[in-house]
């Protein structure tokens, strides 16, 4: 049996060296000249000027649902519809709270989608890899949270008669201590982020409610400092958060790992 193998092997070995297209030296110089010149190309582009990235970014317009955007405009419609229902009402501001950390939980799933269904390590061997993709629409939907946030500070002080910087404290603050709960559940869940997000909103929720049902006006009641001293923390973290999620997917060339790192 060994024999007929090797014997096997030898006589395909022979075939194809006798039946192989003979190989063009010079050709082949000349397209790995070329493959190297545009590496090195996009290599630049992205190292000087970024203007690659930002195209990239604006591209990923086309991966991301319609679905994920109608939900962040019905969103903003709901938040400002039940806000000027309960104009002057003590519920209204946890309104807005909760509204931030919805649209952060709603971004979720389009963020995290390479991971949710296991196309990061294709990812991995493209032009752009799943840091870059990930970045990308992180900055994507930071862009769009944005808009979202500037619409929420202009209109609802005018619905619910607050001052225009109290709605953003009152927005900001859940909004960025969310994503840096969801940034940390998504290194330490491997593709259980978007169930663990969603597990993670909902108890956020029921905080909120709990304490404004527990100690009404407690937000009210929290100085003008305490509230920027607890956005620039809950900034603070998320952005340090987002700046491990995005070293360990480059790192690891993939998806993140359930890696027991502590906060």
């Amino acid at each position: 049996m060994i024999d007929r193998n090797v014997a096997l092997k030898e006589s395909l070995r022979a075939h194809y060296k006798r039946t192989a297209a003979p190989v063009d030296e010079a050709e082949k110089a000349r397209v790995a000249a070329m493959v190297r010149g545009e590496a090195a190309r996009w290599s630049s582009g992205m190292s000087v000027d970024g203007a690659l990235f930002w195209r990239f970014v604006v591209g990923q317009l086309r991966f991301v649902s319609p679905v994920a955007w109608a939900m962040q405009v019905a969103l903003l419609a709901g938040m400002l519809a039940v806000t000027g229902i309960l104009h002057g009402s003590s519920s209204s501001m946890l309104v807005v709270m909760a509204s931030a950390v919805l649209s952060v939980a709603f971004a979720v799933p389009s963020v995290f989608k390479s991971f949710e269904h296991d196309v990061a390590e294709l990812e991995a061997s493209c032009r752009h890899d799943s840091a870059q993709v990930l970045a990308s629409r992180l900055v994507l939907f930071g862009l769009a949270d944005v808009l979202w946030m500037s619409a929420a500070v202009w209109l609802v002080p005018t619905l619910a008669g607050e001052e225009p910087f109290r709605i953003f404290l009152y927005a900001a603050t859940p909004f960025f201590a969310f994503c840096a709960i969801c940034f940390h559940l998504s290194r330490m869940m491997r593709g259980r982020c978007v169930k663990a997000c969603a597990v993670a909103a909902a108890c956020a929720l029921a905080a909120l409610w709990g304490a404004g049902a527990i100690v009404p006006h407690w937000y009210a009641e929290m100085s003008m400092a305490v509230w920027v001293l607890a956005l620039a923390a809950a900034l603070a973290l998320a952005v340090h958060e987002a700046r491990r999620l995005v070293l360990q997917v480059a790192q690891d060339g993939a998806s993140p790992l359930p890696a027991p790192v502590l906060l």
